[in-house]
């Protein structure tokens, strides 16, 4: 990081999160005079801050809040920086008070997640040409809630350089939902043909260091590049993958998203699952805390909103977990009148009664978190809980070939370079390219999704072979110009 910041002793330097002054330290080590304000929010770490710098009048040391820096300026003097190196925190916790007040000041971002707070305000301050280094998670480069901080950083400087690499590599920090990146970059407007360059798979952390002082061909990692007017293009900004990343390439007929031909809807949820869902029976996976259904509790005729008022009260729901096409009964959750007053009831209330006019409708399922690929089943007019995503075709002929798209390693594909994460939310369905199938593609997708749905009733899952075909008929229709049009 230090390498990249190119910091010399004229530069005025901002750490805005200082901590112990790790950064700070690296960068003496190689500018021994260099002038740095060390911004910290911690009074002891300020204290410690200040004992460690006290014989350097070089290092001034700031109690304050990095995102007040700079925001008085009706009475002081615009504070800038022609360096900022920064290590924020991530997951940092915002008052709903401290919410409103940074949404106010920063209108459009997502203020949720602290660092790209940070990461925003940074580049306000730095002065035109000035550099700016941050080590932050990698899921701003790609998450829908940060597109507001990737147009900025695109359009208002010259993003030199991703490097990407686990979370593992930062001693005490592993996240189990993203890695993480160092971004560099200048603030000026990038060239026309400006390439970014990321550079990834670093064996172990000692490589990152390699990156330092040596010909580029000689770096122990991967590096790719890409321009960043091509990245100012997408729709989302999204600033690592290509287009036709990760080998795709789509036909011309691949012109809509998902989110155009489908409802993409979070499902319910209790509130609290150990009071009010039972499972089937002892063998469910990760059931060990839950009580047993009482089968004389099952309700006989179809739920609806206002619950049932005797004694036969509890629904199929249906939870997370990775299953192709046909997903069995294994929950049940209590829909009496009583249980649906206190999910819905006003006031601080952990419950979510969120798109309940899509409870009990006939749509497929999606796991919300992600495991080795995307998997959608049927839900079968069953309620459906907030780990699973259900998809509702506004054309209903089109269920049983979305049911296979879904289920196919094209999907899995699609779906990770919108979003590389652990996540399938929502959003990120919305956004997988999508075509309408061709009379003869329409029936040939009918007849493989029921030769799957056949073998996963009688045996938990398609079979290899039937598998391996719908793998290869929606990777025809997706990746290859004429698929099944002329045939």
């Amino acid at each position: 990081m230090v390498s990249r910041l190119g910091a010399t002793a004229d530069d005025a330097i901002w750490e805005p999160c200082s901590g112990a002054g790790d950064l700070i330290d690296g960068i003496l080590s190689v500018v021994p005079d260099a002038k740095v304000r060390a911004s910290e929010i911690d009074e002891s770490a300020v204290a410690r801050l200040q004992h460690k710098y006290q014989q350097n009048t070089s290092i001034d040391v700031y109690c304050e809040d990095a995102l007040d820096v700079g925001g008085d300026t009706l009475f002081d003097e615009r504070v800038s920086f022609t360096r900022i190196i920064a290590n924020p925190p991530y997951g940092a916790y915002q008052t709903p008070e401290r919410r409103r007040q940074l949404q106010r000041q920063f209108g459009t971002l997502y203020v949720r997640e602290s660092y790209g707070v940070i990461l925003y305000h940074a580049l306000s301050l730095l002065e035109e040409r000035g550099r700016l280094v941050f080590i932050v998670p990698d899921t701003f480069l790609w998450l829908t809630r940060h597109e507001n901080l990737r147009r900025k950083l695109v359009s208002q400087s010259t993003i030199e350089e991703i490097a990407l690499f686990p979370s593992k590599f930062f001693p005490n920090i592993s996240f189990g939902y993203s890695g993480l990146c160092i971004i560099t970059l200048q603030k000026s407007a990038p060239g026309a043909d400006h390439l970014v360059r990321i550079v990834k798979d670093f064996s172990d952390a000692n490589a990152l260091s390699a990156c330092v002082g040596q010909p580029i061909n000689k770096w122990p990692c991967s590096i790719t590049s890409i321009q960043q007017r091509e990245i100012a293009s997408r729709k989302h900004v999204e600033l690592v993958l290509h287009n036709n990343g990760n080998g795709i390439s789509l036909n011309e007929r691949v012109n809509t998203t998902l989110g155009e031909h489908a409802e993409i809807r979070t499902g319910f949820y209790s509130g609290n699952d150990q009071r009010w869902v039972r499972k089937l029976h002892e063998s469910v996976p990760r059931s060990k805390a839950y009580q047993r259904i009482d089968e004389a509790r099952v309700a006989k005729v179809p739920p609806t909103l206002n619950g049932f008022d005797g004694p036969r009260c509890f629904i199929p729901i249906v939870k997370g977990g990775a299953v192709p096409f046909v997903k069995p009964t294994h929950w049940f959750v209590d829909w009496s009148s009583e249980a649906i007053r206190e999910y819905t009831r006003k006031g601080k209330n952990p419950a979510r009664f969120q798109n309940s006019s899509f409870y009990f409708r006939d749509g497929i399922g999606i796991p919300m978190v992600a495991s080795g690929r995307v998997t959608g089943a049927l839900l079968e007019n069953r309620l459906f809980d907030q780990g699973i995503v259900g998809v509702f075709p506004h054309d209903k002929t089109l269920k049983l070939f979305l049911l296979g798209f879904l289920n196919s390693s094209i999907a899995t594909e699609l779906v990770r370079q919108i979003n590389p994460t652990a996540n399938n939310s929502a959003n990120y369905i919305k956004r997988i390219p999508f075509l309408i199938p061709l009379p003869a593609e329409l029936r040939k997708a009918e007849t493989l999704v029921e030769q799957a749905l056949t073998q996963s009733r009688a045996d938990g899952s398609p079979g290899s072979d039937i598998q391996e075909e719908i793998d290869q008929f929606y990777t025809s229709l997706w990746c290859q110009a004429e698929g099944l049009a002329k045939n």
